[in-house]
């Protein structure tokens, strides 16, 4: 059973403007340790599952709108485990980009216009990893475990060779009420906290979160797929696999009429309900007197 907190999957394309921290970030709650404050910069020092900490801080990018954070992690993991990429002429380098990584397939699964007007489930955005030389693991957080999570994630961090993309309800982890993807980069045994590299840069810092509260966050309901959030492992192949499961996230409308019509459809049949007990309550007293 999916827990009952659900928000969208679109990452926020707003800036909350209570509470605004230093370079304009919205202000942190007591659960969160900022990366560059003093705690968190010992944290990740500290760290022995950090190994991917380096390769995805060197490709940090910034989602290029509200909702283009499902692309934003893709870039980053993908050149991070250094995934053969499309040519830039015009720096002469390979790069991924939120823009190259659109190539023919991706555009096939789900075009670029798409995700910036409803963001992606983890579903598309594991087939848009395996639209380029790349795999994507995709594990629903129903389907597992914090534990079972805990483990696979200090495995994943302290190898560069794979990449670990998180989708999670903000507001479980204190922050506003609003589903994100991020990659994550480091994990810290002791605090039992993982550094979360979240690409709203403008909004967020790097933040050391606790695992229980993360995956707390990630088992929420995610009313375009139906099914949890969750997190994708991202590796190397020798070749693009392609999409395994097109999957075709619900269009927000549909789901607000479909809530408006159901909410329509039990108010008859209670109506209708009371009508009828209200009717034959009246034929007893007719018949009693």
């Amino acid at each position: 059973m999916l827990p009952r907190v659900l928000a969208t999957p679109v990452c926020a394309a707003f800036v909350t403007m209570a509470g605004i921290a230093q370079a304009g970030h919205a202000a942190l709650p007591d659960t969160l340790i900022a990366l560059d404050a003093p705690e968190g910069q010992k944290l990740l020092l500290e760290s022995t599952a950090r190994a991917d900490y380096f390769r995805l801080a060197e490709h940090y990018v910034t989602q290029e709108t509200g909702s283009l954070c499902g692309a934003a992690s893709i870039v980053m993991a993908l050149n991070a485990i250094d995934v053969r990429a499309p040519e830039m002429p015009r720096i002469g380098a390979r790069m991924f980009t939120q823009e190259n990584m659109f190539n023919d397939c991706a555009r096939g699964v789900l075009p670029r216009e798409r995700v910036e007007r409803g963001g992606m489930t983890i579903s598309q955005l594991a087939d848009l990893v395996q639209c380029q030389p790349a795999r994507a693991e995709v594990v629903h957080a129903s389907d597992t475990t914090l534990d079972a999570f805990r483990a696979r994630a200090a495995k994943n961090l302290a190898d560069p060779r794979d990449a670990m993309i998180v989708n999670y309800n903000r507001s479980e982890v204190g922050q506003e009420y609003m589903g994100h993807l991020s990659p994550i980069a480091a994990y810290h045994a002791g605090a039992d906290r993982l550094l979360l590299m979240d690409v709203a840069r403008y909004k967020y810092p790097p933040v050391w979160v606790k695992t229980d509260a993360l995956f707390a966050a990630m088992n929420t309901g995610d009313p375009s797929s139906g099914k949890s959030r969750g997190f994708v492992v991202v590796s190397a192949a020798d070749g693009s696999p392609g999409p395994r499961r097109a999957e075709k996230a619900r269009n927000p409308l549909h789901i607000l009429f479909a809530m408006v019509g159901g909410a329509f459809v039990l108010g008859i049949g209670t109506g209708a309900g009371i009508a009828t007990w209200r009717a034959r309550r009246k034929a007893k007293r007719a018949a009693a007197s």
